[in-house]
């Protein structure tokens, strides 16, 4: 049996991102980003506010949905029409479709003739700077400062809602057509204006993986949450707000609904016209090959064109160059002019980012590295010791303590390694903390005794920086006492647009002073080391890097490619980037491995928990050896010039 074709609201959203991936889509082709359904609900702290709102409406019926055909889906929409016919009915994730159109809404509250549809996000929300503006300059936060319209950071999330809301008014005047409803759309959201006063809140909710239908377009289809607090306590509380988003929704059903009748015609008659012509936009297209399956997205999109080395995609800010609204790439693409070497170099003439685009296209065509000459003289005046520092952080959308609010930064781990003098071993240290809900000051007050007062502090970009900024006013905002760390901070970190930093950015050395042909048009620790990496054999032979060499059929791996897997119950993981740290610890924290009552950790759960303790501490250490082994390669390159 063929799966029915519906257009869903991820679908819609990835149509208008580009129509071509549409088609890739519902044909099933393979993605690089494709996750499972836990690790996604629990990366977007989604779960969390789903289960507080859901425990707001007590009455609400939770209706099971599977999409795999079209009878199934005849009966979920009935279901979700019957219910609709009781006088009042609070309902969660009932199912609206029309004209191959289909949506699940979050929360559906109906009273009499008039229809709730709420909408629950983990998006932050400042429901004081939103009033603010409702006030005194008749817009909002859902608004466009400048011209007055849905636009910016939340439009994605009101064409979602406005999807809901033209179906829904379909459906019902398909089936009902002798009543008349008044359909009022909200969101429910975190507010950032509001605290907490419920204690490591976290805590009484429970993720655990079920089985389940892969067709059930459910947010949190795949898991089970428990919530072992007291209701009435999460009722008074109300860290989250509902707001109304009436007037932006209906700015925009009527464009939203006509936009999906033009995809959907295109899937149901074929149309060549989904085809989007290629561009620009393609760089960062997900729909690449995978171990498991060789269709190609790009490679189909692009042809022969995919092949061509040194591509013009890979450039730095090759976007830019002609402007952000005539980018001059798009028409060499047109041209089929698809190598960096086809741009003009007349055209490289944006200060801002023209050097950088005339370095990689000199040192490209050459095969070379480039150092700047300015490069000798910036290590010359770093001073020792030096320290590598890199941070591990998160941010969950429930406050984590009483007092505190969505959305604070959590630095949960540090690596340094540190180099006293010139040609000295690296020495390593580490600080991980899995116990403390808030663990910011032990966090810093651990990173200024192993860092102390002299010498070089070294990051890579500038998260480092802001963790430690907002540590300093999260010390003021809870009062507490430390002025010690208080002082080093200040002294530390940049805390306001005219103050300065002791840290010194690997990546911005990177983009002013140095590049390899293997980098493209890339600068972040991941591309940078491989590059280095693989090119320098001498590198191998130094002892404290040697554990990261290692070679697959005659081809040097990257160092992050060699980090050991280790068996975690019945799956195979890894940390070898910072989202998966980040997702590494709040399951630690607040999933599957989470403790709570340290009475009933087994044997089997300690040894879970000590593995990926063990995946964090080594990725993060990689980190710091990272920059390490760059600085090295830097310094003999320095030497040589």
């Amino acid at each position: 049996m063929s799966h029915p074709l519906y257009l869903t609201k991820s679908d819609l959203k990835t149509a208008r991102s580009c129509s071509t991936k549409l088609h890739y889509k519902k044909l099933g082709y393979p993605t690089v980003d494709r996750v499972d359904g836990y690790t996604r609900i629990l990366a977007d702290g989604n779960f969390i506010i789903n289960k507080i709102a859901h425990l707001l409406y007590p009455e609400g019926i939770y209706l099971t949905a599977n999409f795999s055909s079209e009878e199934n889906i005849a009966k979920a929409v009935q279901e979700t029409i019957s219910y609709l016919q009781q006088e009042n009915v609070t309902l969660f994730e009932p199912v609206f479709y029309s004209g191959n159109r289909i949506a699940r809404a979050d929360i559906l509250v109906k009273e009499g003739d008039r229809i709730e549809i709420i909408e629950i996000r983990a998006k932050g929300f400042d429901s004081k700077a939103h009033a603010d503006l409702v006030r005194y300059r008749n817009l909002s936060l859902f608004r466009n400062k400048r011209t007055g319209r849905v636009g910016g950071e939340w439009r994605n999330i009101i064409e979602d809602v406005a999807y809901q809301v033209g179906i829904l008014q379909e459906m019902l005047l398909e089936n009902l057509p002798e009543q008349q409803f008044q359909i009022s759309p909200y969101l429910i959201v975190p507010d950032r204006a509001k605290t907490t006063s419920i204690d490591n809140l976290a805590d009484y909710f429970q993720i655990q993986r079920i089985s389940s239908s892969r067709n059930s377009l459910s947010k949190l289809n795949g898991i089970k949450i428990e919530f072992n607090g007291d209701v009435e306590a999460l009722k008074q509380d109300q860290f989250l707000t509902k707001v109304s988003i009436i007037d932006e929704v209906t700015e925009l059903v009527e464009s939203t609904i006509a936009d999906s009748q033009k995809y959907i015609d295109y899937l149901l008659h074929q149309s060549s016209e989904i085809f989007a012509p290629i561009g620009k936009k393609c760089k960062g297209c997900e729909y690449r090959a995978s171990d498991f399956d060789s269709r190609d997205g790009f490679r189909e999109c692009w042809g022969e064109l995919a092949d061509v080395e040194n591509h013009i995609l890979d450039l730095y800010q090759m976007g830019r160059i002609g402007g952000n609204d005539t980018p001059l790439v798009n028409e060499l693409i047109k041209q089929q002019k698809v190598s960096m070497f086809d741009v003009p170099l007349e055209e490289l003439n944006d200060f801002t980012y023209s050097y950088r685009q005339l370095v990689q296209i000199e040192y490209t065509q050459k095969n070379k590295e480039w150092i700047s000459e300015h490069l000798p003289n910036v290590m010359s005046q770093i001073e020792y010791p030096i320290h590598f520092i890199d941070f591990e952080t998160s941010r969950m959308a429930i406050p984590y303590r009483a007092g505190m609010q969505a959305y604070e930064q959590v630095a949960f781990q540090w690596s340094c390694h540190t180099i006293t003098s010139p040609d000295a071993i690296p020495v390593q240290r580490e600080w991980l903390d899995l116990e403390n809900t808030f663990p910011n000051f032990q966090f810093a007050e651990s990173l200024m005794e192993c860092l102390g007062e002299q010498g070089t502090i070294l990051t890579w970009a500038t998260h480092e920086n802001s963790v430690l900024r907002d540590i300093y006013y999260q010390m003021q905002a809870y009062d507490y006492q430390n002025p010690q760390l208080m002082a080093w901070l200040a002294k530390t970190a940049k805390l306001g647009s005219k103050g300065s930093s002791q840290l010194v950015d690997m990546n911005d050395l990177t983009l002013k002073h140095y590049f390899h042909p293997l980098m493209k048009g890339r600068t972040s620790l991941k591309c940078v080391l491989p590059a280095i990496w693989k090119t320098n054999p001498y590198l191998y032979e130094i002892p404290y890097f040697q554990e990261y060499y290692r070679d697959r059929d005659g081809e040097v791996l990257s160092p992050y490619d060699v980090l050991p897997q280790m068996q975690i119950g019945d799956r195979f993981q890894v940390v070898n980037e910072g989202a998966g740290a980040m997702l590494a610890y709040q399951d630690l924290m607040y999933g599957e491995n989470r403790v709570v009552n340290p009475s009933e950790l087994t044997a089997e759960k300690q040894l879970e928990r000590s593995q990926w303790q063990e995946l964090l501490y080594q990725y993060c250490r990689l980190d710091t050896m990272a920059m390490v082994i760059i600085w090295t390669h830097w310094q003999n390159l320095c030497r040589r010039q």
